[in-house]
């Protein structure tokens, strides 16, 4: 917002970005979901009709598509936990490491821990879809358990101990190399198995699908949009409700919101563990496509 003096009086201009959020604002509840569909709708066709200055010579633009989803998905979890509720977690990507460990652990061959097929209780064409839960419900308990002794410290106390712990994530990846490989990662991770046929007997997740716009980066797109929108409208709904009303309270004055009778500590700990699970979800989008994880 710039401030504009003319004839001794003030006027203010808002920015672009504030002037959009306003309009936003002013909508109703359908014109609203309208917009949505439209823009969703025109964002899922980037990868089939893609505007010459989108252009990614010699990168699949689907695959980099592919990745903004995983990123914006991050970017919904961070939310949660550093613009709904105030937390200064500088350790959040963290939770995106463990969600593709666990996927990672649970399916590559290289894993001690693999459990597809062979005596493993995850079926070989439905594994990646299992491990999803799992990974977001892992990633869910991490936050629990960082959360409980954590949450205490408020400002820069809690921005270093969520620091430290990203960190640790690292190290122990990168030095459990009995377990997860170290440095050389675990390759051959499990995807989607969806759209086989002779000519793509892999299906259309795999990266043996690489020719043409609706590649196997186009489809892992597809796939991070829907999930994308359906964490929108459950955080939406989130915001809008009375745990919402509470982040917002705990945002604003922490203090205050205590005194006010909010139970800051568990609204605050309910914010790190959906924050969690979020990136979680994110990690295992991101070793399904990839199909190789390393520190």
């Amino acid at each position: 917002m710039t401030d504009e003096r003319s004839s001794g009086r003030s006027r203010y201009v808002l920015a672009p970005g504030d002037q959009v959020r306003q309009w936003w604002d002013q909508q109703s509840r359908p014109a609203k979901w309208v917009v949505g569909v439209v823009l969703f709708g025109v964002v899922a066709l980037l990868p089939l009709y893609t505007p010459t200055f989108l252009n990614t010579p010699g990168i699949s633009f689907g695959g980099t598509m592919a990745q903004f989803a995983m990123v914006a998905i991050i970017a919904i979890g961070l939310n949660v936990v550093v613009g709904q509720a105030g937390l200064l977690d500088l350790g959040y990507v963290g939770f995106y490491a463990v969600g593709a460990y666990t996927v990672a652990l649970l399916t590559s061959p290289d894993s001690p821990w693999n459990q597809v097929g062979a005596g493993g209780f995850l079926d070989k064409d439905w594994a990646w879809l299992a491990c999803v839960p799992l990974a977001m419900a892992v990633t869910a308990l991490a936050g629990l358990i960082l959360g409980i002794p954590t949450l205490r410290l408020r400002g820069d106390y809690l921005a270093i101990v969520t620091l430290g712990f990203g960190e640790i994530i690292r190290l122990l990846a990168d030095n459990l190399s009995d377990l997860t490989n170290g440095a050389r990662g675990l390759n051959q991770i499990a995807y989607p198995k969806l759209g086989e046929t002779d000519k793509l007997p892999t299906g259309v997740f795999s990266s043996g699908n690489s020719a043409g716009h609706a590649n196997y980066g186009t489809w892992w797109f597809w796939l991070g949009l829907v999930l994308m929108v359906g964490i929108l409208l459950l955080v939406g709904n989130l915001e809008r409700s009375r745990v919402g009303r509470a982040w917002v309270a705990i945002r604003e004055d922490e203090d205050a919101a205590e005194v006010m009778g909010v139970n800051t500590f568990k609204f605050k700990l309910w914010a790190f563990v959906i924050g969690a699970g979020i990136g979680g979800l994110s990690g295992a989008l991101y070793a399904g496509q990839v199909q190789y994880v390393a520190p």
